[in-house]
């Protein structure tokens, strides 16, 4: 059954596009995803876990649901999307979110929505491990984290500045 937003449109070579009635937008069908605990591809990237739960191949270009592990004082440098919406929602530990001008400690159950364009960052301030699952809309942006992984030794601050570029991720210098 379909929900009551969507409407199925022919196109090219008999397949069905779906219309987003509210966002106005096509995209392709996608099957359901199930994964079970511990699953889905899993690789380290600066020093943090991360854990595929869903990507855009697998959504339809949807959206990227990705589980991350980070060690004390881990966190990527400020940034801002200009392609992508973001949910993080916390599942273990504590974090420190830098959103715009506000800084905010938050723990488990704590969530942030985070619409394009705004600054935003993260770090871990627990003395142990902390987890969060984040959503990001549209997918494609594990194709960033994934890329980053696969450096070898790890780029340096200006390398991932240029390995970021080419999917509208701007990485803003310290204090900033």
């Amino acid at each position: 059954m379909k929900a009551e937003h969507t409407i199925d449109k022919p196109v090219r070579a008999g397949r069905a596009t779906q219309i987003d009635a509210i966002a106005g937008v096509a995209a392709p069908p996608f099957h359901p995803i199930l994964t079970d605990a511990g699953g889905g591809p899993t690789f380290t990237m600066l020093g943090t876990t991360m854990r595929l739960l869903a990507t855009a191949a697998g959504t339809g270009g949807r959206y990227t649901v990705i589980e991350q592990v980070t060690p004390p004082g881990w966190g990527p440098p400020r940034h801002i999307h200009s392609d992508e919406d973001e949910i993080f929602y916390i599942l273990d530990g504590s974090y420190e979110l830098h959103v715009g001008d506000e800084r905010r400690t938050v723990s488990a159950g704590a969530s942030a929505i985070l619409p394009r364009n705004i600054p935003h960052g993260f770090r871990n301030v627990a003395s142990t491990p902390s987890r969060l699952v984040f959503v990001i809309t549209p997918g494609g942006l594990e194709e960033y984290f994934l890329a980053v992984a696969k450096c070898s030794p790890a780029p340096n601050p200006p390398q991932l500045v240029e390995l970021a570029r080419p999917f509208g991720l701007t990485l803003l210098p310290p204090g900033v």
